[in-house]
């Protein structure tokens, strides 16, 4: 066997083990298309993720290791299988789940919600976008519009369809009010959701970094839930945190509606609440593709003021982690493989 050459290989940030605080940058090997429907995505940027946070920590899902997470990516298409050749050369970014493909949710276009979920790109069963080359189905690419940049295509990946998503379903309820618990980028991209529907919201922030964020664009931000103006018809809460449930819940309106777009283990809940307000709770996962590009667009046609973009080069991942862990970054963080860094640079 001959030796391995340099355009073999790639760079990428590799998760050794689970749980694991820091990743690995090293040298893998660089995908190619092994189906008709594959294609090779060049990454120039991807987003974090809470959820790699938690991955790393232990406290989610178990990708087999060594695993390169990342499930934010943007690139362009420099490979393809025959059967997906018309991607060669576009801009895209993915929707991230593959389901088995026969069942009532994937033929609705539900494929996050498959009982029987084949792969989460980045997260679980297909390597992510930490690295300079991903392979992906064709069938997940979604077009990038042309004025968006790399960092904030990437920010809206999973952020972005899942506020879509969550205001999507909000709207359904007609709400005269919502209240927008966490400033991070999915609840900055909720309040700005609602913003361009013309409903009145307010949000609730404790760390101050993400509150004069989001205050810098003209939202009404408060440190907590007890100084938000309620009741309201319908609560969206982004910060997976257990502690907000209970007084999120009180500022409900009777007949109102709690969306869980952040996940938490609540160890203590009186359902009590729910009951005495026939109140609904209506979990919210990422976003179907229509969410996607609905949020793509409006970004692209200038509608929305997305989250600010912290970049870090590929190299410097476990740097980004830390002020992610740290509370440091106000909007969103960006991961940019160290060649396309140079390329730009240059």
């Amino acid at each position: 066997m001959g030796a391995t050459s340099a355009t073999d290989t790639m760079q990428a940030a590799v998760a050794p083990s689970i749980p694991s605080e820091r990743l690995e940058v090293t040298r893998v090997p660089r995908p190619v298309p092994e189906a008709d429907d594959h294609v090779v995505l060049r990454v120039h940027a991807c987003g974090i993720c809470g959820t790699d946070l938690h991955v790393l920590a232990g406290h989610s899902y178990r990708p087999e290791t060594p695993f390169v997470l990342g499930h934010e990516p943007a690139g362009v298409v420099v490979d393809a299988g025959a059967g997906a050749r018309q991607w060669m050369g576009r801009r895209a970014v993915i929707t991230l789940f593959t389901g088995e493909g026969s069942c009532a949710a994937c033929r609705a276009g539900d494929e996050r919600l498959c009982p029987e979920l084949v792969s989460i790109t980045g997260v679980l069963g297909a390597w992510g976008g930490y690295a300079d080359y991903l392979r992906v189905r064709a069938g997940q690419l979604v077009e990038v519009p042309p004025p968006l940049s790399w960092e904030d295509a990437a920010s809206l990946v999973d952020g972005g369809a899942t506020a879509a998503n969550s205001v999507r379903v909000a709207l359904e309820r007609r709400p005269r009010r919502v209240l927008v618990l966490g400033a991070g980028p999915i609840g900055h991209l909720c309040a700005e959701l609602l913003r361009v529907h013309g409903v009145p919201v307010q949000a609730v922030e404790p760390n101050p970094v993400r509150r004069r964020a989001l205050r810098a664009v003209g939202h009404d931000v408060v440190a907590s839930v007890e100084a938000a103006a309620a009741p309201v018809d319908v609560v969206i809460d982004c910060t997976g945190a257990p502690a907000v449930l209970a007084p999120g819940l009180d500022a409900l309106d009777p007949h109102g509606t709690y969306l869980l777009a952040g996940y938490a283990r609540v160890p203590d809940v009186d359902f009590a609440v729910v009951a005495r307000k026939e109140a609904d709770i209506r979990g919210i996962r990422s976003g179907r593709r229509e969410d996607l590009e609905s949020i793509l667009a409006l970004a692209a046609d200038g509608k929305l003021r997305l989250p600010p973009t912290a970049r870090w080069r590929l190299s410097a991942v476990n740097d980004a982690l830390d002020a992610l862990r740290a509370q440091r970054v106000p909007g969103k963080a960006v991961i940019v493989p160290d060649s396309v860094w140079k390329d730009e640079v240059a």
